[in-house]
């Protein structure tokens, strides 16, 4: 191995950096450059997706370099940022995972060195002292239990390409998440005790007053609120009568994490 400890120290700083939530676009800007160094680039895209290893753990991996993972043995749902590196030998992977609170600090971060088994559709983890095989990740494939959601948090994580999350005034979790086009909204809404109202469908953006409107695709119900920019790099979303939410931006994997506490834990009220 080549500069393995240097490697890890800009894997670390990248981590971090990943934690802040940077653009769409400048998270595809990093991912080219890192093109030149090594098969990030190729390693990168095989690992986009829904895995389970022989623990039975299932990780996602999403676009924005963030990932959510559900523990089985220790009934654990996990948020993070991952970041890749290489030497132009070995590629490596860093993943942090996010405090309960959901912030980062410089504990909490796990290395291996990664390589995709493209002929027996695995990703292949491995010790970066040793170099010895410690883990390896299928595709996952569902149950057919109707209460296996897995699928669908993965395609609405396929799906986005921005996350938004916060508060309402009365202190209810607020998410809101697109696609690039916004042919694909959701906004999800849980209060303290586990009731959730959600608006699922295309987004309409009217210019001229500044709202977005969502109209969801079951219940045939629209939600239209006003977004204005604050100087502390929030938005406020003014929901007129029904209050409004101040929201930052945040990982696609808070996203997935969201719909999947609302669906697995809560009660729907619309």
């Amino acid at each position: 191995m080549k500069n393995w400890k240097k490697i890890m120290a800009g894997l670390c700083a990248a981590a971090m950096v990943s934690s802040m939530v940077v653009p769409v676009w400048a998270a595809e800007e990093t991912t080219e450059e890192a093109a030149d160094d090594g098969d990030v680039a190729d390693v990168s895209e095989a690992m986009l997706g829904l895995w389970k290893d022989s623990a039975g753990d299932i990780y996602g991996f999403y676009k924005d370099n963030s990932f959510f993972g559900q523990w089985k043995d220790e009934e654990q749902d996990i948020l993070g940022v991952y970041a890749l590196s290489s030497d132009g030998e070995y590629t490596a992977l860093a993943m942090q995972f996010a405090n309960d609170d959901g912030t980062y600090d410089d504990e909490n971060m796990v290395s291996y060195l990664v390589q995709a088994n493209e002929e027996e559709n695995l990703l292949e983890l491995y010790d970066p002292e040793t170099q010895e095989l410690t883990a390896t990740l299928e595709p996952y494939e569902g149950t057919g239990d109707e209460a296996d959601y897995n699928k669908t948090y993965q395609d609405m994580g396929d799906l986005l390409t921005e996350c938004y999350s916060g508060e309402t005034e009365a202190g209810e979790t607020f998410i809101y998440a697109a696609n690039e086009d916004g042919t694909f909204c959701s906004v999800l809404v849980i209060d303290q005790d586990d009731n959730y109202v959600s608006f699922i469908g295309e987004g309409t953006f009217d210019e001229e007053n500044a709202t977005v409107t969502i109209e969801d695709e079951v219940s045939e119900m629209s939600l239209t609120f006003g977004v204005t920019a604050n100087d502390d790099d929030t938005l406020t979303l003014d929901m007129g009568d029904l209050g409004s939410a101040t929201v930052q931006e945040a990982t696609l994997a808070v996203a997935v994490q969201g719909l999947k506490y609302a669906v697995e834990n809560g009660t729907e009220m619309n």
